[in-house]
């Protein structure tokens, strides 16, 4: 065999489908469909899985962990977290065999006219990164400032609620790029913005500098809501919603070995996973009975409370009437009586979106910013992430919806607006949840559902819930169905899915695609 080559078997590449081919410790993934076969690299450029065990839906094949999605003609990427498209290599046939050589086939860079000369993005969290690599990707020659209050590089904020805190991990692990700004020619600003004005597209400093570009996006994220309850300002008295949080956070976790959890939401309960797997005392502090349960349904908040108390966490029903000690945390006193002793206290009490400093516009109750479908807030100003209230295309409702891939798919949709494609955001929300050892996943956006239709065993976290509104699927859950799931995540985008009793006869998903 010729160096770096990987040969497969024909036969063993299904029409319509995907295998991986090794040799020694190279591999590439192989799709064969009726335009031939194409290779490309095994493992999907955002954390590393096996592509191989994705699922391939029509002419994209999504990642098995995070659903990231490319196409199977060039290996473009067409869907976040990835931010990188994959590696196509040249394949010729012989025989009965299909011979890939690891050359990656060079890319052509997209040359897009844009009447815009100079970006200027506020904030370096998920959706402004996912826009800055993408115009760099699609061929964007012009300038771009990012403005950021952190002294990080950008970083991966959903892995610091998990692995992160399992063990003492260097923040450097959570970076995406050590040197990202100048990789993509980012002129980069630190400072904390404290007001920017749509009209002027100008941004102003806490230090008095201004700003201004061509076009503005508005990226500024969330901060971490702490309740004003007494005590909230004692020494170890923690959030988890920056990397300096969650160094922290970690380093504190060395010596304390009493933490209580404030709130039952998704960093709470995988903060609290983590933390007990490093062999610390957890106790979550929630107000339902069933943590999740309001947006996932009893028998699932049910099954994750029951898989999270096995695994060693504590569960205590209730709500605080005050943090307790004198200049470091020593206890949580509950509103019913009783104190739960603590050395950390780790508030998860959701986040609050930075849109005050945005002159001339009025949040929304929940303090998002509404947004047609275009996410333009006014000419040549978009907003992106958790801050936007836009139109959701599956349910129907102007949603605000704080998800990773969701805020990224916003800042792809605002750097192809960049450069020219007028197109309304119609992408299907999706977020992932690692609840110690299992990976949840939900898709699509079901506020208020009317029932679910539940196939599995919730108990076993092996299941898959589809969410119902007003006689339509409109989201789902799994946990351990991947394939299903995912041919559902898939079938949403294209609303494909079926009636809600085509499913309660139990109709397959996978067979649709």
């Amino acid at each position: 065999m010729a160096a770096g080559e990987i040969r497969i078997r024909l036969e063993d590449i299904p029409l319509g489908g995907m295998a991986e081919g090794k040799a020694g410790d190279e591999a590439a993934l192989f799709v064969r469909d009726g335009d031939g076969v194409r290779a490309f690299q095994a493992k999907c450029p955002h954390y590393g899985a096996p592509l191989a065990k994705g699922v391939l839906c029509g002419k994209r094949v999504y990642c098995p962990w995070h659903k990231a999605a490319f196409s199977i003609a060039d290996g473009a990427l067409l869907e976040p977290p990835a931010l990188e498209s994959l590696k196509r290599y040249p394949v010729r046939i012989e025989g009965e065999e299909a011979v890939a050589r690891l050359e990656p086939i060079e890319a052509d860079t997209p040359r897009h006219p844009s009447r815009i000369d100079h970006l200027v993005v506020i904030g370096t969290g998920a959706a402004a990164v996912a826009a800055v690599t993408t115009l760099r990707r699609e061929g964007f020659s012009g300038r771009i400032t990012m403005i950021g209050l952190e002294g990080h590089p950008p970083y991966d904020r959903p892995m610091l609620s998990k692995n992160f805190l399992a063990k003492p991990t260097p923040p450097e692990k959570a970076l995406l790029e050590p040197d990202f700004y100048a990789a993509h020619g980012i002129e980069a600003v630190q400072g904390r913005a404290t007001r920017i004005d749509p009209a002027e597209r100008s941004v102003t400093l806490e230090d008095g500098r201004s700003l201004s570009g061509d076009a503005l996006l508005i990226a500024t994220g969330s901060r971490a809501a702490v309740p004003d309850f007494p005590g909230a300002g004692l020494d170890g008295v923690l959030t988890l919603r920056s990397l300096d949080d969650a160094v922290d956070l970690s380093a504190r976790a060395k010596t304390a070995r009493r933490i209580v959890v404030v709130g039952g939401g998704f960093i709470g309960l995988e903060a609290a996973a983590f933390l007990t797997k490093r062999g610390r005392t957890v106790t979550v502090l929630a107000r339902e009975e069933f943590p999740l349960a309001k947006r996932f349904g009893e028998a699932v908040a049910g099954g994750l409370k029951r898989f999270h108390a096995g695994n060693g966490v504590t569960f205590r029903q209730g709500e605080v009437a005050r943090i307790v000690g004198e200049g470091a945390v020593r206890a949580v006193a509950l509103k019913e009586g009783g104190e739960i002793e603590a050395d950390l206290v780790l508030i998860g009490a959701g986040a609050a979106p930075e849109t005050g400093l945005i002159a001339g516009v009025a949040p929304r109750e929940d303090g998002g910013l509404a947004v047609g479908s275009d996410l333009a807030l006014a000419p040549n100003v978009w907003i992106a992430g958790d801050i936007a209230a836009f139109p959701e295309h599956g349910s129907g409702t102007c949603a605000r919806i704080e998800h990773w891939r969701l805020a990224q798919q916003h800042g792809m949709h605002v750097a192809r607006a960049i450069l020219g494609e007028a197109k309304p955001f119609k992408e299907t929300p999706f977020f992932w949840s690692n609840q110690g050892e299992k990976r949840l996943d939900y898709g699509g956006y079901a506020p208020g559902f009317d029932r679910i239709i539940l196939r599995g065993d919730a108990d076993a976290l092996d299941f898959i819930a589809f969410y119902v509104k007003d006689e339509r699927a409109v989201a789902a859950c799994s946990i351990g169905r991947n394939a299903e799931f995912t041919a559902f995540l898939h079938l949403l985008g294209e609303e494909r899915v079926p009636s809600p009793g085509e499913l309660d006869r139990g109709a397959d998903l996978t067979g649709l695609l």
